[in-house]
């Protein structure tokens, strides 16, 4: 044999004494008592009430955060994705336009177009000539009671500049007095 620590020394516990020590957990337990109603913190019936409120609240607000929240979530992300497919659709629509504008004034005549549109080029040979359009400008107000002397003053002015400028062409005969508009002499309301 080996010498060493010798375990046989150790008083050990035989099956009878552990069931005793299993009776007295026991018998401690069963010695516990209830605590009396009037020293209760809350009644049992509110206490459980409360506990299953509570209990209701914990499960709504899990199934609010991982259901309804990323629910939400994915529909508005969806929502924005497809605004944002519509502005590219839109911004690519704008690019090929102006891709082929590019095209278009890398050609000879898309430049000479350029230099007579945006710098008033004018080829050898040829002249410029500038047209106005119509002397009478159009309006469009509502009758009543400033309007209606609005509209009186607007036609003589234009009258005016349109007798002006046909004498300014007509260089050659002697400049002629305009005839001046028929005005309403009616006292303003």
């Amino acid at each position: 044999m080996a010498r060493g620590n010798k375990t046989s020394s150790i008083p050990r516990a035989t099956a009878r004494k552990t069931r005793k020590r299993g009776r007295l957990s026991k018998a401690v337990a069963d010695h516990t008592r209830p605590t009396p109603r009037h020293e209760r913190l809350l009644p049992k019936l509110i206490g459980r009430t409360l506990m299953v409120i509570g209990a209701i609240v914990v499960v709504i607000s899990f199934g609010n955060s991982f259901l309804v929240l990323p629910a939400t979530s994915w529909l508005g992300q969806r929502d924005e994705i497809d605004a944002r497919t519509e502005e590219l659709e839109t911004i690519k629509r704008a690019t090929d336009e102006l891709q082929t504008e590019v095209d278009r004034l890398n050609t000879p005549a898309g430049i000479e177009d350029a230099a007579r549109d945006e710098l008033g080029y004018v080829m050898a040979g040829e002249q410029r000539q500038q047209v106005v359009g119509e002397s009478q400008a159009p309006i469009d107000l509502p009758t009543g009671w400033p309007y209606d002397l609005v509209t009186r003053i607007v036609d003589v002015r234009v009258s005016e500049a349109a007798a002006k400028a046909a004498a300014e062409n007509d260089s050659d005969d002697p400049p002629a007095t305009p005839e001046s508009p028929t005005v309403d002499t009616e006292p303003l309301p």
